[in-house]
């Protein structure tokens, strides 16, 4: 194999089948005129409490698995066009969303897709993924391993420019990531911050290249660099400096923003891979209210909607006709890439008592919880993530029904909830107890505070409801200033790495109840370090006993499977189960059938 091999290899082929060798022994448009820098009144980046960039880091009680792997190129890939068609140059792709975005700091804001809809397409990453099992160099020519898996080598690209005209080199990957990991001000990505527990030190031997020295050998830091907020900003940016313009190099530049209502990005003229984007332009305009939004979508006016299927009963059956009629493409995925349910901050009164948090558990009635929320659509029992359906799955539906707490239905619910009271007694609330329940402007998430507000009221639970749009809720569990949240917490990749990582162990990047438990912290680090699928899965269903059952992290509830939709006109669509690909919000490839 060659170094400047274009080919593109799986994500788990990349690193771990170099080291399971040795382990297991076996028609142009026209230009336009861009303005590079925005002209958006853009409102502020949320002041978050500096969080110190510290990992659980427990010593791990065995040793990473060690190889010596063969290099492996991971050059930039052409994207393959449908037999029989080529990519046209021209168009806007039209795009809706929830939420506006108020800047341009996507490794702090990308708790939703909405971030991703505007501000992925202005940057660049060091990996990149166009479909969900796959991973590529996105600004390397190729990158390789060394040090028995332990250091990931990159060669970056020559030439590649800022929108502001500078060239991207190695010092600005380096600062990247450093800020992502909360290095550089004390702010931890929420997203992609999780790499802080594999990452030792960064290396810049020279302006294009990079050597990533890892704590362990991991095939899972491969998928957090081709997340989409792990992007490279220019090299001493400042959030400050990112609440008015971005940093990036990426397919498109602003051409305006209308505070509160729109986005337009037209192509980036000096984008580094020839050729691309094949789009002219990409308009984003938010739109708030649920039911406007599908309209918007199925009078044609949305070209590309990704996510759960909300208002299931009003709007499935004109998704489904689109699709039956050759219009659109419907594109299911594995369920399960989001945690949802009532979640509690453990650290601090009053949900620091563990019989209060069992209380609630047990009050919650997950079968009327995935009425409300999903309608007719089919929903799946879930503890920590993952469903029946992933390969990731911890356990059968039957050995979750009417067997662990909370799950009980009919008469089993009946004497839960007896069981519920008796617990708030025990907690020292015998006349009840008065908190608010935050939830999200969405759909999914405003019913089910809602319709867990009622659940818990029997018990002596009196939350009163509280929605919030996206950025000062995320303010609110980021900086743990609530008391209980209905919040479905998305994935960006399918490991579980990423589910303790992230949310769970001591300081986690991402951890919204403040939750601690330090023989979650040595399993997570023996889990992490394991190679082995199924001993991985058993090391998974011992972290979740821990964190579900014995300490109620959180009330899990049911999950939904996703699906991406999109119109027939929409062409280079690359959308694969568990995640968002981030190369399919860099738009990059994609193309319009005129």
């Amino acid at each position: 194999m060659t170094m400047k091999s274009a080919r593109r290899l799986p994500i788990w082929i990349a690193i771990v089948v170099p080291i399971l060798v040795i382990t297991l022994a076996c028609g142009p448009g026209a230009e336009p005129t861009p303005t590079p820098v925005p002209t958006a009144t853009a409102t502020a980046v949320p002041t978050a409490t500096p969080t110190a960039a510290l990992a659980a880091s427990p010593t791990p009680t065995r040793p990473g698995p060690t190889a010596t792997p063969t290099p492996t190129a991971v050059a930039v890939a052409t994207p393959t066009p449908t037999p029989g068609k080529q990519p046209k140059r021209g168009g806007a792709l039209n795009l809706v969303t929830a939420s506006f975005t108020p800047n341009f700091d996507i490794q702090l804001l990308a708790s939703s897709p909405d971030f991703y809809m505007t501000n992925s397409k202005l940057y660049s990453n060091l990996l990149l993924n166009y479909t969900a099992d796959t991973v590529e160099c996105d600004t390397c020519s190729e990158w390789h391993l060394e040090n028995n898996g332990k250091t990931m080598v990159f060669t970056l690209i020559k030439g590649i420019k800022f929108h502001t005209g500078q060239e991207l080199t190695s010092a600005d990957v380096k600062y990247s990531l450093r800020m992502i990991m909360g290095d550089v001000d004390g702010i931890v990505s929420p997203r992609s911050g999780v790499m802080k527990e594999y990452i030792e030190s960064i290396e810049t031997p020279d302006k294009y290249t990079v050597r990533i020295n890892l704590t362990r050998p991991s095939p899972f830091i491969s998928q957090v660099l081709a997340g989409g907020s792990s992007v490279i900003f220019r090299d001493g940016t400042t959030r400050d400096n990112l609440k008015s313009a971005p940093a990036g190099t990426g397919p498109f530049l602003v051409d305006k923003i209308v505070s509160g209502a729109s986005w337009s990005l037209v192509r980036n003229p000096n984008y580094f891979k020839p050729g691309q984007p094949y789009l002219d332009k990409v308009e984003v305009t938010n739109i708030a209210d649920e039911a406007t939004r599908m309209a918007a979508f199925l009078t044609g006016r949305w070209d590309l909607r990704i996510g759960a299927t909300p208002l299931a009963e009003g709007f499935l059956g004109s998704f489904q006709k689109l699709a039956d009629e050759g219009k659109t493409t419907f594109q299911p995925t594995i369920g399960g890439n989001f945690q949802q349910g009532v979640w509690m901050v453990v650290s601090k009164p009053p949900f620091d008592n563990l019989k209060l948090r069992q209380a609630v558990n047990l009050a919650l009635d997950r079968k009327r919880i995935g009425s409300a929320v999903w309608g007719i659509i089919p929903v799946h029992p879930q503890l920590l993530v993952y469903t029946k359906d992933s390969p990731w799955s911890s356990r059968p539906d039957n050995e979750i029904w009417d067997v662990l707490p909370g799950w009980g239905t009919g008469a089993k619910k009946v004497q839960e909830i007896e069981q519920a009271k008796q617990l708030m007694k025990e907690a020292g609330y015998p006349n009840g107890i008065d908190v608010q329940i935050d939830g999200l402007i969405t759909s999914q998430s405003r019913v089910g505070s809602e319709e867990s507000a009622k659940q818990l009221a029997p018990v002596g639970i009196r939350a009163k409801v509280n929605i919030l749009p996206s950025v000062p809720l995320t303010e609110r569990f980021t900086n743990l200033t609530y008391s209980m949240l209905y919040y479905p917490f998305a994935m960006i990749t399918s490991d579980p790495d990423e589910i303790v990582g992230q949310y769970r162990i001591t300081r986690a990047a991402r951890n919204p109840t403040g939750y601690s438990n330090p023989e979650v912290d040595k399993l997570y680090v023996q889990m992490s370090s394991e190679l082995d699928v199924a001993k991985r899965k058993q090391l998974l269903r011992q972290i979740e006993e821990i964190i579900v059952l014995k300490d109620v992290g959180y009330a899990a509830v049911q999950n939904e499977d996703g699906h991406a939709t999109w119109w027939k006109r929409v062409q280079g669509v690359t959308f694969g189960p568990p995640h968002i690909p981030s190369g399919l919000m860099r738009a990059d490839r994609l193309w319009l059938e005129q």
